[in-house]
């Protein structure tokens, strides 16, 4: 049986596209790679991408929180695991067990994750201490040291935190914030020479501890090779997203998910006949129109209407008229023959509609209406 056939609204996700996007990172940077699949993959699914990756080749992966972490942990993720953001200092004794890594944003941060971790007794000999990878804000400003000012007081902090008891300085690393705009390279290289400038402080001040050194984001692996160090973050590119939001045909990543529907129902309709609520299209003349079985409430972004968004039918390319409704959303398929209830539409994705053309048309970014995919929209993985 073809579990397509039991959902409304469903996002098939491919797996071999997954592999290419890796490995196109991989092949074309020579580097460490660690995926980044926060906020559930950019709603692709964490457990199920991360086992695909893990498999793959992958070499770590990065999330936004300890939630996210143990999740995958107990999908049976075994790779280091990053946290990027803020985790209560509380939650230190389960991420030494469950080996989880954790950035420390600043010093005064450090210290806390060190009390909690010398309290749950990682300062003595032979126990297991906390793995932290020293964040530096080179230009975000957002979390991190200050390396934007002061490179020789960012080096001490670093230093710092090395020096704290139970915890482990594995790695350093800091945020691009517009590698993806070519009008503000200057800015990226000036990113990159803060970050230069505390290596070249910590040499100076005699830090020679082997750690990885990892800066690069996807608009890094794309646009910036001086960017790579020893492992890049492939995030948004991961899942065919340019991270620039310009979709390249023949560009070299593929797209990975497909937003799919049926039709609930075809109406022959005269002209002067409006559709859907606040009447804000109005037909010009007789037309055929398919009723979908998704709406906002499956990720089809209400801010789509009566935009030029598009769906593909039986092969052919039809316009999204009227107001996306929570449930349903309606299509000119006037020039579709054949058109029946309960055939399949492309509504966005892999087959139709790029998400990059999708969310200029939203005003918004592609990965922003992945990761709002909700409950009801069933993922089938290819």
């Amino acid at each position: 049986m073809d579990l397509k056939h039991k959902y409304r609204a469903w996002a098939e996700i491919h797996r071999e596209a997954l592999v290419h996007n890796l490995n196109y990172a991989k092949e074309k940077t020579g580097r460490k790679i660690m995926c980044v699949i926060k906020g559930n993959a950019h709603g692709h699914g964490a457990v199920e991408c991360g086992r695909v990756f893990q498999e793959a080749g992958a070499d770590a992966f990065a999330v936004a929180s300890f939630p996210e972490a143990m999740e995958l942990r107990e999908g049976g993720i075994t790779l280091p695991i990053l946290i990027l953001g803020w985790t209560d200092p509380d939650s230190v004794p389960d991420m030494i067990e469950n080996r989880i890594t954790q950035s420390a944003l600043s010093l005064s941060y450090a210290r806390e994750l060190s009390e909690r971790a010398a309290g749950a007794g990682a300062d003595r000999p032979g126990a297991g201490k906390l793995s932290v990878h020293a964040k530096l804000d080179t230009g975000m400003t957002r979390t991190g040291i200050d390396a934007q000012h002061d490179p020789a007081a960012a080096a001490r902090d670093v230093i710092a935190i090395d020096s704290l008891p139970g915890l482990d300085l594995t790695g350093i690393f800091t945020h691009l914030a517009a590698a993806d705009m070519p009008e503000k390279d200057d800015y990226t290289a000036w990113q990159l020479e803060n970050y230069r400038k505390v290596l070249a402080e910590l040499d100076r001040q005699g830090f020679d501890k082997k750690v990885i050194h990892h800066v690069g984001n996807s608009a890094t692996i794309l646009y910036h090779p001086e960017g790579y160090f020893d492992m890049v973050r492939e995030g948004v590119m991961m899942y065919g997203f340019y991270p620039n939001g310009v979709y390249e045909e023949d560009g070299p990543l593929e797209a990975v998910l497909a937003l799919k529907a049926r039709v609930a129902q075809v109406r022959e309709i005269p002209a002067g006949t409006s559709v859907s609520y606040g009447c804000t299209f109005t037909s010009e003349r007789p037309m055929k129109i398919a009723v979908a079985t998704c709406g906002y409430a499956d990720s089809y972004p209400r801010r789509l209407s009566n935009t030029g968004a598009w769906s593909v039918i039986r092969g052919h390319k039809c316009p999204q008229i009227g107001r996306i409704c929570m449930d349903m959303c309606m299509f000119d398929v006037s020039g579709v023959p054949d058109v029946q209830e309960g055939d399949e539409i492309i509504l966005y994705g892999r087959g139709g509609m790029s998400l990059d053309e999708a969310a200029e048309k939203a005003g918004t970014i592609n990965c922003e209406i992945t990761c709002l995919l909700t409950q009801r929209v069933e993922k089938i993985y290819i």
